[in-house]
């Protein structure tokens, strides 16, 4: 993982300790819809497979996190899967999430690119999908302004996706 590193407003971006886990499971869970529910042991195994599991952490408290996989990773999402198909290399954002009282201060925009300068020159571009339905507006808005563009979508029936990708680097 990339070195401890902090960024303005006091924000500390770092790998994610086995500490994070019960605060990273909370903050997933009042994130949803925008992320999908998990129950702690399939949180754990998704950070243990992931290629990148940082946190923000603002004093002592979580302020966000975001959990990003590279394409030989065991996972049997049905988005990611799509992204695998159609792609040799890419980094997966699986899930992103930023506490309500921490918003618009730049901390997912802080993740995303310390997540793209992971592994220099390893990931050609990030690949992420959005809820349309229920619509994720705050993060279409977010993914627009970071300069992803849209590569496809899918209806799941109880939510559909639109799937982005941006190349790399930021």
């Amino acid at each position: 993982m990339a070195p401890e590193m902090s960024s303005a407003g006091g924000v500390l971006l770092r790998d994610a300790a086995e500490a994070d886990m019960a605060a990273v499971h909370a903050l997933n869970e009042v994130s949803v819809p925008a992320v999908n529910s998990l129950a702690p042991d399939r949180l754990a195994r998704l950070t243990s497979d992931a290629a990148y599991c940082r946190v923000a952490v603002i004093g002592a408290q979580l302020a966000g996190f975001l959990i990003c996989l590279a394409p030989e990773a065991p996972y049997d999402s049905p988005n990611f899967r799509w992204f695998r198909k159609r792609y040799a290399e890419f980094l997966y954002v699986d899930r992103v999430a930023v506490a309500a009282r921490h918003q618009r201060r730049g901390i997912g925009r802080a993740l995303y690119r310390d997540a793209a300068a992971f592994r220099p020159g390893r990931f050609p571009l990030m690949a992420a999908e959005v809820n349309l339905r229920p619509r994720n507006e705050q993060s279409l808005r977010f993914h627009a302004r970071m300069g992803f563009e849209a590569v496809g979508s899918r209806d799941h029936g109880h939510v559909e996706v639109r799937y982005l990708v941006r190349p790399l680097p930021l």
